[in-house]
């Protein structure tokens, strides 16, 4: 009898073990899976946001963070026209919806394709350029992107009113205000094909960074002459860092060009560069959900603040204090710059995602350690 339990609790701790070297092994995949699907009902709590609309522009701009630290966290590439891909994935998407009437899926593929050729010479043109010089280029193609479409080549773009007429797949249903996708019969919510889109592309992403191509994109971040010492084509992996970053960017804009219904001028703007070079570092350049927790702190920012106009203590269901803070939120981004300098200065590249690993992990070890001693 005593062999036997011996023999089950051997194998109950075999089976514990397996099962965790296994979600070790794929904590990033799981970990981004929940991430997708729990973003809404987060923000729809009413102790937050209380609507679950803004969950979609949340995730797509994760994905685009996400893209963007491609460069700047795995590469060491700081870019200031990242938002030129973002817009290419939605103007190419919306003016082969709109303009030549293609399936969506063509169109976005387009847009890919596109992004891809666009991100591959300009990357051949400045991967050899020092830091300050590849930034600034790379301003100048993105502000050249934002006059091209400003200046409306062949009636294509639409110029300062963008494109939106016709430039939502007819399997996207409007009720309510509410998106839903109708295919084969059966319709769901457009957060879900959002939130699996997006994971689709995480997962890309992850499989990017974590194989031998990404694993020398770290070695060039962190010495570039020890990389070419070693015979390693800095050129070369620069060129396809950033062609990759590119096409993973316009993926987020083609989904982002459906869920705005259509393409602005304002994707391809300096600011939309900027806000997502501040998600990065917010989040922490350094880790893989980095730039999905500073774009969601951001953007989540942005919607709770402004509209958050009384504070109530304890609880709102028992008001026992009121406070009016309409006033002083109204200058929202002011205390999110604070915040971002407070992180910058504690955490170097570490950012928000870092100060909450390392606070978990502090306590982790506590509870391991008055465990031990007890």
């Amino acid at each position: 009898m005593s062999d036997r339990t011996s023999t089950i609790n051997s194998n109950e701790v075999g089976v514990f073990t397996a099962l965790q070297s296994v979600v070790g092994r794929y904590r990033v995949p799981i970990g981004a899976l929940l991430l997708v699907f729990s973003v809404r009902p987060v923000v729809s709590m009413d102790l937050l946001l209380g609507y679950g609309a803004v969950a979609n522009s949340i995730l797509i701009w994760m994905l685009f963070a996400a893209s963007f630290n491609i460069l700047l966290g795995y590469t060491g590439l700081l870019s200031f026209g990242h938002a030129m891909f973002l817009g290419i994935g939605a103007y190419v998407t919306a003016i082969g919806l709109a303009r030549f009437d293609s399936p969506f899926v063509l169109s976005a593929l387009v847009a890919l394709l596109v992004a891809g050729v666009v991100a591959y010479l300009i990357a051949r043109l400045i991967a050899q350029k020092g830091e300050i010089y590849f930034a600034m280029l790379t301003l100048a193609f993105g502000t050249t992107a934002h006059f091209v479409a400003n200046y409306d080549p062949g009636g294509l773009t639409g110029g300062t009113t963008g494109i939106a007429g016709g430039a939502v797949p007819a399997w996207i249903e409007t009720e309510r205000g509410l998106k839903y996708v109708s295919l084969g019969g059966f319709q769901f919510d457009w957060y879900f094909f959002v939130a699996a889109a997006v994971f689709v592309g995480l997962l890309c992403i992850w499989q990017l960074v974590r194989s031998p191509f990404g694993r020398t994109l770290v070695a060039i971040r962190e010495n570039r002459d020890l990389a070419r010492a070693m015979g390693i084509n800095t050129y070369r992996y620069k060129v396809w860092a950033f062609t990759l970053s590119g096409v993973v960017a316009a993926y987020a804009g083609a989904i982002l060009e459906v869920n705005e219904q259509g393409a602005t001028l304002s994707l391809l703007t300096v600011q939309t560069s900027g806000d997502v070079i501040l998600m990065t570092v917010l989040g922490g350049a350094n880790y893989f959900f980095g730039p999905l927790a500073g774009a969601f702190v951001w953007l989540f920012a942005e919607d709770f603040l402004t509209d958050f106009e009384t504070l109530v203590l304890p609880l709102e269901q028992f008001p026992l204090i009121r406070v009016d803070l309409s006033g002083v939120l109204s200058y929202w981004q002011f205390f999110l710059g604070l915040l971002f300098v407070v992180a910058v200065v504690v955490a170097p590249r570490e950012g928000i995602w870092g100060l909450f690993r390392s606070v978990v992990k502090k306590a982790v070890d506590r509870i391991k350690s008055e465990r031990d001693n007890a």
